[in-house]
């Protein structure tokens, strides 16, 4: 069931979006520059320069780079990744609620409390070719490990682990280890810091250091500076100075989740906390509460402290959240119906579900289409899907002008080099002041009208190819 309801949060409308600026196209572009170069160690940016800017371990441009082998560099091939991982992690959280919560009615809840948060669901996070789903799926599997090992003390636990914060790592660096901090703090709160003194968790992270350190020492050796750009973009510059312009208040977090990306579950979490710390020892829901609430707490503190505050760095503590806010419901439905009396059956307990859920799953469903509907706004981007049908369509094209809008944009970019990966295209990038430059006799694409029109003020053109707002027009001669 968790399965067939994903579909409309994360998988409905899922390439109709344009590739977004910026991040979904830079790495994007990382990747269709593995495949055309055949390197998969040094990532390279729209101009085949070494990437320092994105100098995260490569784990997420390497699935990229398989997942265009398979499905083409496009917005599908792009994001699919992304909401395979966003569907893996709610059916991680549906398992954990299930097992911590005492039935299946916690592992849905939690889930569809995951799926319907705004934070999760949307930009940057599962529906977007960017790190933080696959960051999130890492991260949550590491954290309920952890939580198996505290309560049963099995050594696989802790070697599952090291495994899951090392692929975190690997995922988005430094990212994938901010919820150590948390996880040393609930095994004290759980009293079990005796776990600590057993080899295995201690020899569970040898396999991460060694990996990470193998990686940093190989990458700074192929292409020296690399260790510079860490330090600038990932560590010292984010902690210490607010990088790009990016500035916020400290409670930036705690008023998204608030505010927008957590709005209909932040007083069942609250009260999952609140409950679910002081229950008998013995309680596994008293468990998972502990865990949640350090980890949370201690990963949003430390977002917090770091001056450097973009809306997706939360990413990794909704799955954490949602298990919460179902510790605080589920309790609270068990408590009303005992008092009343009530013993509703599974049918009468799935409908007092869809009740609880319908309305955040349609608002969900809702913010959705309005942002998919305006991408329509977002003319230039539209050329995508413009030079794939004029690829079935007019195949002979082949050596043309790009004309831009002239503002620097990295979803145009990935669209160049996607097209001259998938179709052996040879685009000329020609910006309004350079359109003198351009000789008559050869085609060119633009999208937009102001673009258009400054082609067809400069040369006689026939029409090629329309698509929406964007045309294919072949230069006859100057005027």
């Amino acid at each position: 069931m968790v399965a067939v309801l994903a579909y409309l949060p994360l998988f409905w409308l899922l390439a109709s979006h344009p590739v977004q600026p910026w991040d979904e196209a830079r790495t994007g572009i990382n990747a269709i520059n593995i495949l055309r170069n055949h390197d998969w160690l040094v990532l390279r940016d729209a101009f085949q320069q070494p990437d320092l800017w994105n100098c995260k371990p490569p784990l997420w441009p390497w699935l990229l780079a398989l997942s265009f082998k398979l499905l083409g560099p496009t917005e599908l091939g792009l994001r699919l990744p992304a909401a395979l991982a966003g569907l893996a992690t709610a059916l991680v959280v549906y398992r954990a609620g299930r097992r911590w919560l005492g039935g299946w009615e916690g592992g849905v809840l939690a889930a569809l409390v995951l799926l319907t948060s705004a934070g999760y669901v949307g930009y940057h996070v599962a529906r977007s070719g960017d790190f933080d789903a696959l960051l999130t799926l890492w991260t949550t599997c590491g954290t309920l490990a952890w939580l198996r090992y505290l309560a049963e003390g099995r050594d696989r636990h802790a070697w599952l682990t090291g495994l899951f914060f090392l692929l975190a790592a690997f995922t988005k660096g430094v990212a994938g280890l901010m919820f150590g901090p948390g996880l040393v703090l609930a095994t004290f709160a759980l009293g079990q810091g005796q776990r600590l003194r057993r080899p295995a968790p201690w020899l569970a992270l040898l396999p991460l250091v060694l990996g990470l350190g193998t990686w940093y020492v190989l990458r700074e050796h192929i292409l020296p500076g690399y260790w510079q750009a860490v330090w600038d973009y990932e560590l010292g510059g984010p902690a210490g100075s607010q990088l790009e312009g990016h500035k916020s208040r400290f409670y930036y977090y705690l008023a998204g989740l608030t505010e927008t990306k957590f709005i209909f579950w932040v007083v069942p979490a609250v009260l999952g906390g609140l409950l679910g710390w002081w229950l008998p020892t013995e309680n596994r829901v008293r468990w998972l509460v502990r865990l949640a609430v350090c980890v949370a707490g201690t990963f949003l503190l430390i977002l917090a402290l770091t001056q450097t505050r973009l809306p997706w760095y939360d990413a990794p503590v909704f799955p954490v959240l949602a298990l919460l806010a179902a510790a605080g419901l589920l309790p609270a439905a068990r408590a009303v119906a005992a008092q009343q009396g009530w013993r509703p059956g599974p049918v009468a307990r799935l409908g007092a579900l869809a009740l609880v859920l319908a309305l955040p799953y349609w608002a969900l469903c809702r913010t959705l289409v309005r942002t998919y509907d305006a991408r329509y706004q977002q003319v230039a981007q539209q050329v995508g899907h413009h030079i794939r049908q004029q690829a079935r369509a007019r195949p002979e094209v082949q050596d043309y002008y790009f004309g831009t809008p002239g503002e620097y944009s990295e979803s145009l970019l990935f669209y160049q080099a996607a097209a001259e990966l998938q179709f052996g295209h040879r685009i000329t990038a020609v910006p309004p002041w350079e359109l003198l430059k351009t000789t008559a006799g050869r085609e060119v694409v633009v999208c937009g009208k102001a673009t258009r029109r400054a082609w067809e003020n400069y040369y006689r053109t026939s029409v090629v190819l329309e698509t929406d707002s964007c045309v294919t027009l072949r230069l006859e001669a100057r005027r």
